[in-house]
């Protein structure tokens, strides 16, 4: 097993992740693989807040959401993992006739779409990491798109929905996972560098 590198690294310059694959790797997996392996979204999909199921995976720092928000290069690759990402759940992204993006159903939707849209899945947790990199790395527009996708589906609990909406909608400081009611205690801090941003 490699040394786990940097999101930069991994991004940026096809460093390998702990398990010793690269970004290129990864989104050429079958959908199979995709659903059955558990330990690459992490990395995939970097959040502030370390991974209960890949320790090793590393976190976004302030650092690295500069250097996202300061770099086309890794929102474009970052966008390539979105993009496949969209492709397992059934979907895809387009421009309306007005140019703003939306994620759609696409062709293979009615096939992949099985793998998520039901009560509950691993896949729901997935999805509301997906949402909040995407805020936090620069791709707030690909976010709520795909918010507002996969929020019409009916058949999802709606702990999932919660969820959903937390990372779309909140601050960025504030994880989907935190309590309302632990928000304005003085036990309750977010990262520093994404109150600035707000």
């Amino acid at each position: 097993m490699t040394q786990p590198q940097g999101i930069i690294a991994f991004y940026g310059d096809e460093a390998e992740d702990s398990q010793g694959r690269t970004l290129n790797e990864i989104l050429q997996w079958p959908a199979h693989e995709l659903e059955y392996c558990h330990d690459y979204i992490q990395i995939l999909f970097p959040l502030p807040e370390r991974s209960a199921i890949n320790d090793p995976a590393p976190i976004v720092d302030k650092e690295v959401f500069q250097a996202f928000r300061a770099r086309s290069d890794l929102r474009n690759r970052l966008k390539d993992s979105f993009q496949r990402m969209l492709w397992f759940y059934g979907f895809q992204l387009q421009k309306d006739n007005e140019c703003r993006l939306e994620v759609r159903p696409g062709p293979t939707f009615t096939r992949h779409s099985r793998n998520w849209t039901i009560w509950s899945n691993h896949n729901h947790l997935r999805m509301t990491r997906i949402i909040r990199s995407l805020r936090i790395l620069g791709l707030g527009e690909e976010a709520l798109a795909f918010y507002t996708a996969i929020s019409q589906v009916r058949v999802v609990n709606p702990r999932s929905r919660m969820y959903w909406s937390r990372a779309a909608t909140r601050p960025l400081y504030i994880a989907p996972h935190v309590d309302d009611k632990d928000i304005d205690t003085k036990n309750f801090s977010g990262p520093e560098f994404l109150k600035d941003l707000e």
